[in-house]
């Protein structure tokens, strides 16, 4: 083969063909060689081909349509052949879960082990972001730095592409707004949707503009010491990198995400959902992309990287040119997301008093566009800039250099999801790597040290391996083990074997493991991996009044609450039979299976609740 690919794409025509497409095409986008074949060519000699992809592949997908693992029983059927030669293989295989899937309550031997994989559900409304989880679970690696080509794959797909299509979204809004005889919005409900619409709008701008802020105090004090070079002080321009990294963490971007009530309104309107669940997940990858840009500020303005200082000026200036260039990007998208609004009064409050308020978005009702086509080349305008100064820095930099800095917030961020502060994640990272590590010897020691604590983790996995001896207890434990130490895949491996074992005995057990398996999952967008489970209710009562089975208790009366001694610790201050709060995560009731905090007033004088541990870290209290 001409080619060696990275990804493995597997899928049931039968409802993941057009999943499986789009997945193809994103992560190609990425920088990614991805193998996807046509399964009407699965025939003949074509076997040959597929299994040698897969061995050459690090990560195996399987996109999960409903029903897509029922004709596994089957022993000639291409799907089970190609999951059971990525199992035998050893391959990272990640399932892809549609809406509507669900694993057979009986699959053959051979792929069993499919079932205890973890991987993610597919969620069309918010594609980007799913893409960008999605990247967390492989292996592979674009074949170039990977920030390039996330801006290569185009600024304008962040608002105009609709999102898996969007089931035509985009084709139904331009139908739509043709139909119209007058200027939109002019019912009561289409100014209700509009008004609600552009309040969504303006808290995305006001979360970009606060990123903004941070980001313009830490290039200006960058700017201030490279004119000072020779005598500024190193330490402060490390703490005011590190301040701003913590303020851009802190954003709360899940506020300003859309309701699922304004979802569902914009489905039957001029309005492109798909365009506005967009401006979101641009938020979001906004905040990320400019956390990784002060670490490389922070090699820029190393005095031991040995860069030229003409070459660190420049570098700095390209990244405030990218920065403006990126703001201006999501005010093109708020404007284009609103072209539909021909009623004027409708935006009046927006164009002539919300703009003028924002002073890092380059954005003014004198520069508000009325044709798509003028806007789309205002944006191609920006994608270019960015894309040059990117290529710019990439040259005085190195591509190799960039990457390594990548790897760098990328591993701050994952210390950080396994339930480190931020300093002590980038003390930790710092440890690896060193300030300046920016070369061959130092990045063969940072490979080194990964290949060690990989080997750490490979021990643990057979030392806490999980056996069909083992009681319930057991395996509870062992599931917390590797949940201390990242393996989430060998957690939710226990977790199964645990609802096994008490299958039958425990009426509740199905209930609370689903759940126990949800918070593991959703580790990284929640960060929280610890709390109190809800696994039953007191003897002769089947309910209460607020707490369902699965709920985890992360707080009591405000006050953290990460295990059972600190549970014990808070009751105790509480008079007997008073009532008091409580904070717990539970699923969403969309079927997404994402998890939210729900704040619940407990009865003193109500039925008590069975729970368990969901941690075996030890927290300091003090």
């Amino acid at each position: 083969m001409d080619k060696k690919y990275d990804i493995f794409i597997s899928y049931r025509r039968d409802g993941g063909e057009s999943t499986a497409k789009i997945l193809r095409d994103k992560l190609e986008e990425l920088g990614y060689h991805v193998f996807f074949d046509v399964e009407s060519l699965r025939s003949g000699d074509f076997n040959t081909r597929l299994y040698s992809v897969i061995d050459e592949c690090q990560d195996f997908l399987i996109v999960l349509s409903p029903n897509a693992l029922d004709r596994c029983v089957n022993e000639d059927d291409w799907v089970r052949l190609e999951i059971e030669h990525a199992l035998k293989k050893e391959k990272n295989i990640v399932p892809v879960m549609l809406r509507g899937f669900f694993f057979p309550s009986k699959l053959p031997d051979s792929i069993e082990p499919l079932r205890y994989k973890n991987g993610l559900e597919s969620n069309y409304q918010f594609f980007d972001a799913f893409i960008e989880k999605l990247q967390t679970f492989l292996k592979a690696r674009p074949a170039v730095g990977r920030r390039v080509l996330r801006k290569k794959s185009g600024a304008r797909a962040v608002f105009l592409i609709a999102l898996l299509a969007a089931a035509g979204a985009g084709a139904a809004a331009i139908q739509y707004m043709g139909n119209l005889g007058g200027g939109y919005p002019a019912t009561e409900s289409e100014k209700n949707l509009t008004r609600n619409l552009v309040y969504y709008v303006q808290q995305n701008l006001l979360q970009m503009e606060t990123a903004a802020e941070y980001m313009d105090n830490a290039y200006r004090a960058c700017e201030t010491y490279l004119q000072h070079f020779d005598t500024a002080d190193s330490a402060a321009l490390e703490a005011e990198l590190q301040k701003n990294r913590r303020l851009l963490h802190q954003i709360d971007t899940d506020s300003a995400a859309m309701s699922r009530e304004l979802s569902e309104e914009l489905t039957d309107s001029p309005f492109s959902a798909a365009d506005a669940a967009a401006m979101h997940d641009y938020l979001v990858q906004f905040c990320q992309d400019n956390i990784d840009n002060l670490y490389y500020m922070e090699f820029i303005t190393d005095r031991e990287s040995y860069i030229d200082q003409t070459v660190r000026e420049d570098v700095l200036e390209n990244y405030q040119a990218i920065l403006s260039e990126e703001l201006k990007l999501m005010a093109y998208g708020a404007n284009g997301l609103l072209l539909p609004v021909e009623n004027e009064e409708e935006l009046e409050y927006f164009k002539y008093d919300f703009l003028p308020e924002l002073y890092y978005i380059p954005f003014q009702a004198g520069d508000w566009k009325d044709d798509e086509a003028v806007l789309a080349g205002m944006e191609d305008s920006s994608f270019n800039a960015i894309q040059k100064s990117l290529e710019r820095v990439t040259m005085q930099v190195g591509e190799q250099n960039m990457d390594l800095m990548k790897q760098k917030a990328e591993l701050v961020n994952e210390l950080m999801e396994s339930g480190l502060s931020q300093e002590e994640a980038e003390q930790k990272v710092n440890s690896l790597m060193g300030k300046t590590d920016l070369v061959t010897e130092q990045e063969a020691e940072l490979t080194e040290a990964q290949k060690e604590l990989e080997e750490s983790l490979q021990e643990a996995r057979g030392k806490f391996a999980p056996a069909a001896a083992d009681d319930a207890d057991i395996l509870w434990g062992k599931m917390l083990r590797f949940m201390n130490l990242g393996l989430y895949d060998d957690a939710v491996t226990c977790l199964d074997m645990y609802r096994e074992k008490v299958r039958g005995e425990d009426e509740y057990a199905e209930e609370y493991t689903a759940a126990a398996a949800r918070l593991i999952r959703n580790i990284s967008q929640t960060g929280i991996d610890y709390g109190m489970i809800i696994v039953g209710y007191e003897p002769g009562v089947s309910s209460h009044s607020q707490y369902k089975i699965g709920d985890v208790i992360i707080s009591v009366e405000g006050t953290p609450c990460h295990d059972y001694e600190e549970y014990s610790q808070i009751m105790e201050s509480i008079p007997d039979g008073e009532d008091f709060s409580v904070t717990v995560l539970r699923a969403k009731e969309d079927g997404s299976g994402q998890l939210e905090q729900i704040t619940l007033d407990i009865p003193g004088d109500g039925p008590r609740v069975a729970m368990r541990e969901m941690t075996e870290k030890t927290y300091n209290t003090q």
